[in-house]
């Protein structure tokens, strides 16, 4: 006789859950990740790419932030949004008042909205650690093609090892040495996830060796000192951090540790003292007598020396950015210093469009209050960034790079204008992106808590 299951049995259901219905959010973040990949792994190769991706890459992260940010909406990277579309405004139109004569005809928002670029690469990574480490790798591995792509290819390493200054292609050597070193930071920022024993370790050892060699390369035959400065600055941090490391190591493997640690810096320093030393001497020795001339207060007017180029620029701008210290001159001030100081040399102008510093730069066009938004975001970000790591919503790893990367940045925009640049920019876009991405995921778990800290779900 059969029988039959008796119907106050409940049967268990094992097929999967259904999937998330698609929505407009949900079709935005992914046609926007898209462009945001293809934005990193194109912007320095190609500036046709650049021209069209980024509009599209704003148009996605920011209409999507502004439609279903939610409570991120009111976070403070909306008000570094809208406080620079109010200080370019408020500059601009008091230019129009106090100076109309001099006034650019229209505001220019994104030399200041282009600093909030990281907001629209946040919402679109999405608060996951995997899709930022991913966008960061695509940028590397652009730069680390952009010789063959817009350089000498082989040539322009081998003219870099002879004493060259290179710049792979790029706006100048400056910015090749900035771009280099952000990535040679990052490498170095992950390296206890990248040697960690476990499948593929030899392979991932030997690809990290590779890259530091390759990138650290590059810094150094850039030519840039400020660079050097920065980078080395960073490295202080990760010695530090490395020492506390270290000190929480079981005893039976500090001695180890530092013992192979030692060994390898020692090698690596032997190899690139007998590699470069003659490139880093050369360029050491260029600016000689500019500095013996900065230490005696007389300084030489030489069109071919940076140092000459940056001193002249700060010195003429003092007199413009006391005039007017809290909202600048307008989006074009720093063309106002160099076509109306006096005091400049004859052959200024035609070497130079700006004042070699980000902070000079920012002060003659839009005062303290532009300063204080540039200072502002970095802040923020670390401040929160601390919290986020604290509370295991960052990794030790990305935190340590954001250390280091804000002594980097803050160290060479002394010298350059790096946030005025579309290279400065698109780095400063893709590595505080990446971080707040994960600030927000802390935020918004304090609304709807969650288990996913450090994981990506």
């Amino acid at each position: 006789m059969s029988q039959t299951m008796p119907n106050n049995i409940m049967t268990i259901n094992t097929a999967p859950p259904p999937a998330p219905p698609v929505t407009r959010e949900r079709l935005i973040r992914l046609a926007g990740l898209l462009i945001l990949a293809a934005f990193s792994a194109t912007y320095l190769l190609s500036e046709d790419a650049a021209r069209y991706l980024k509009p599209l890459l704003l148009l996605m992260g920011w209409g999507g932030f502004c439609l279903f940010g939610g409570t991120l909406r009111r976070s403070a990277p909306a008000l570094f949004l809208i406080s620079a579309l109010v200080i370019v405004l408020a500059s601009w139109g008091l230019s129009w008042l106090d100076h109309p004569q001099w006034a650019e005809s229209s505001p220019k928002v994104h030399r200041l909205t282009n600093w909030c670029v990281f907001i629209a690469v946040a919402w679109l990574l999405r608060g996951k650690s995997s899709w930022t480490l991913a966008v960061w790798s695509l940028a590397g591995l652009a730069l680390l093609v952009t010789p063959w792509v817009r350089g000498d290819g082989i040539q322009e390493w081998l003219n870099g090892l002879n004493g060259a200054r290179v710049d792979f292609g790029l706006n100048n050597a400056q910015h090749t040495g900035m771009l280099t070193g952000t990535v040679f930071l990052g490498i170095l920022a992950y390296t206890r996830k990248i040697l960690t024993p476990g499948r593929w370790q030899w392979a991932r050892t030997l690809g990290w060796v590779a890259a530091l060699v390759v990138f650290g390369t590059a810094v150094v035959i850039s030519q840039t000192r400020a660079v050097w400065i920065g980078v080395f600055a960073a490295l202080c941090l990760y010695f530090i951090g490395f020492l506390v490391w270290i000190c929480r190591m079981p005893p039976q493997y500090k001695a180890r540790m530092l013992l192979a640690t030692l060994s390898g810096l020692i090698c690596l320093t032997a190899l690139a003292v007998y590699t470069l030393e003659p490139v880093i001497e050369k360029r050491l020795q260029a600016e000689h007598e500019i500095i013996e001339g900065l230490a005696s207060l007389k300084l030489k007017d030489d069109e071919f020396s940076s140092i000459s180029y940056r001193t002249n620029s700060w010195k003429a701008a003092i007199p413009w950015i006391l005039d007017r210290p809290l909202i600048g001159w307008g989006g074009n001030g720093r063309g106002l210093v160099l076509e109306h100081s006096p005091n400049l040399p004859d052959w200024f102008m035609a070497k130079t469009g700006h004042l070699h510093s980000t902070y000079v730069d920012t002060l003659v066009n839009f005062g303290l209050l532009g300063l204080a938004l540039f200072l502002g975001i970095l802040g923020w970000t670390l401040v929160r960034a601390w919290q986020a790591w604290r509370q295991d919503y960052m990794s030790s790893e990305m935190f340590l790079f954001l250390l280091a990367f804000s002594i980097y940045w803050l160290t060479i925009n002394l010298t350059e204008s790096y946030m005025y640049y579309s290279t400065g920019q698109y780095a400063f876009a893709l590595v505080i992106g990446g971080m707040v991405t994960r600030i927000w995921r802390m935020q918004a778990d304090r609304k709807w808590p969650s288990t996913n800290r450090t994981t990506d779900a």
